[in-house]
This record gives C-alpha cells, sequence and structure tokens, in this order.
C-alpha cells in the first residue's frame, strides 16, 4: 500500500508540475515595457473552466467569484470591471476561447485602454490555491494594478 501511495504522488506531483508549465507556457501576451500606462477603460475579468470539473478547479471560481464581487462591487455596477465565468467547450463561447486562446482552467484579466486589449493570463494563482487569503489577495492586487494601468 505504501508504494501504491508513493506512486500515486509522485505521478500527482507531475501532472502538477507539467499543468503549471503548459500555463506558464500559454501567456498571450509579452512582459509589459512600461509599468504604467495609464488608467483602464475597462477591466474585463475572464475565468474559463473545463468539463469535467475537478475540485480545485472548482474552489479557484468560487474564490475569484467571492474576489470581485467583494472587492470591485462598484466597479461592477458601474461597467468599470466585468466578470465572466465561460466553459471553453461551450460552442457559444468559441469566439472569446479563440480570442483569449483559452483551453482549460484559467484565468484572464484583460486591461482594455483606448480601444486596446490587453489580456494576461494569470498564472500564478494556481500557487496560491488552498490558501484563501494569499488567493484573493493576489487576484484583487492583479485587478486593482489592472484597473490603475499598472502592468
Amino acid at each position: 500500500m505504501n508504494m501504491v501511495t508513493k506512486t500515486l504522488s509522485h505521478i500527482l506531483l507531475v501532472c502538477l508540475a507539467l499543468s503549471l508549465m503548459v500555463g506558464c507556457a500559454s501567456s498571450t501576451t509579452p512582459p509589459p515595457s512600461d509599468t504604467s500606462l495609464g488608467p483602464a477603460d475597462r477591466v474585463d475579468v475572464v475565468y474559463f473552466y473545463h468539463t469535467p470539473r475537478c475540485p480545485r478547479c472548482i474552489h479557484a471560481e468560487e474564490d475569484i467569484c467571492y474576489t470581485v464581487e467583494t472587492y470591485f462591487a462598484d466597479e461592477l455596477a458601474s461597467g468599470k470591471v466585468t466578470f465572466q465565468v465561460l466553459d471553453v467547450q461551450d460552442e457559444e463561447n468559441a469566439a472569446i476561447v479563440n480570442k483569449y486562446r483559452a483551453y482549460t482552467s484559467s484565468l484572464f484579466i484583460n486591461t482594455i485602454r483606448d480601444g486596446t486589449d490587453h489580456i494576461e493570463e494569470v498564472t500564478y494563482i494556481w500557487l496560491l490555491l488552498g490558501n484563501d487569503e494569499a488567493f484573493t489577495e493576489a487576484v484583487r492586487s492583479k485587478i486593482e494594478k489592472s484597473l490603475k494601468g499598472e502592468e
């Protein structure tokens, strides 16, 4: 039994490492050259998921929803921040899935300035999953920086 547990643990670690490497490699935009580009006209927060859903992805979605709805209620009401949760496999979402180049569970922040999209996949949050306070702070901080134009 101990050997089976160790083998499964190793397989899980390899899968986690591979998913983090793939997530990091799938970034859709190069790092910004200027740290202050001016305030955003709008910030779109888009969480994509892939079915079947695992408990970690569902938990991530819940934490992202909590963060957006708790810390950005005024911005949501005014339209300064938008928030969507979309299934990458749903044909109705094909255009936005292609726009973001999403293929699995992932969080994207799109900072829109002068009608131009600045899409960024937020991959580091997956390392914080399980630490709700740090996860929430990372998402909140990223959205705030996007609103201010600090990327």
